[in-house]
């Protein structure tokens, strides 16, 4: 059983309906996750994340909820197209009009489903802070490119912050997207995250394929479209890289409790 936290309070400077500061509550809910992918900077392909890694578990008999609460609202436009219909009936979307709904949002689609993935805006917006706060796992896409790899950090101290707040460590890792393998950017990001700033990355890589922009204008996925394909393959093995992380999560929850 996986534990969520409830937050009944919040800084005072957001908004006046939790007042003062984080206090982590055990609520117990059905075993389900929460997992926020966060990016502040266009083009390390956030949405398209979120759209494969619901597939990826809708394709395993999983019930999954996506939550979009960015404000330029790609994923409920990519989810509006529709061109699935019954094959990825196991997927929900709820758009969120308003950040102060993310926590609310959040818990009832736990009660409800396996997986909940929430769409949201990076550093500058206190949407993060409500996510990251909420989530069992934070997922940061970026590109190998020192803009990104920037903001990234940027996000990363943002769910550092959270997790103060939250009174407790909030699991992150930085997807490198949009990438080519064995050039000298992708080993020099990696270095960048690892080894200078001592942030953990996935190991699973996400490559730059024509395959996934086909794949969003026809309102579906790489993993329906091209199953066998190298780009299902990245979300297939980043899907079980997450299965993992958050199996050690539930083992670690299981244990302090």
């Amino acid at each position: 059983m996986v534990s969520h936290y409830l937050f009944t309070r919040t800084p005072a400077d957001l908004p006046s309906r939790i007042s003062h500061y984080f206090t982590p509550l055990f609520k117990e809910l059905k075993m389900s996750y929460i997992i926020a992918i966060s990016s502040s900077k266009g083009g390390p392909g956030k949405t398209n994340t979120v759209a494969n890694l619901a597939d990826y578990w809708a394709l395993k008999g999983k019930k999954v909820a996506m939550l979009d609460s960015d404000p330029n609202k790609n994923l409920s436009k990519w989810y509006n197209k529709k061109a699935f219909d019954d094959a990825f009936a196991g997927v929900s979307l709820q758009t969120l009009e308003d950040e102060e709904q993310i926590i609310d949002a959040a818990e009832a689609a736990a009660q409800e489903h396996d997986i909940v993935l929430i769409d949201v805006a990076g550093v500058r917006s206190r949407a993060l802070l409500y996510a990251a706060g909420i989530a069992d796992l934070v997922i940061v896409p970026a590109q190998p490119s020192e803009d990104d790899i920037d903001e990234a950090i940027n996000t990363i101290e943002a769910v550092k912050s959270a997790g103060k707040l939250a009174k407790r460590d909030i699991k992150y890792r930085v997807l490198l997207s949009q990438t080519r393998k064995g050039t000298i950017v992708l080993e020099h990001a990696a270095k960048q995250f690892e080894e200078i700033n001592n942030i953990k990355i996935f190991r699973t890589t996400i490559g730059q394929r024509e395959a996934h922009k086909q794949a969003r204008f026809y309102g579906t996925t790489v993993m329906r479209t091209e199953p066998k394909s190298p780009a299902a393959e990245d979300f297939t093995n980043l899907g079980k890289e997450i299965d993992k992380v958050l199996k050690e999560e539930a083992k670690l929850q299981k244990q302090a409790a």
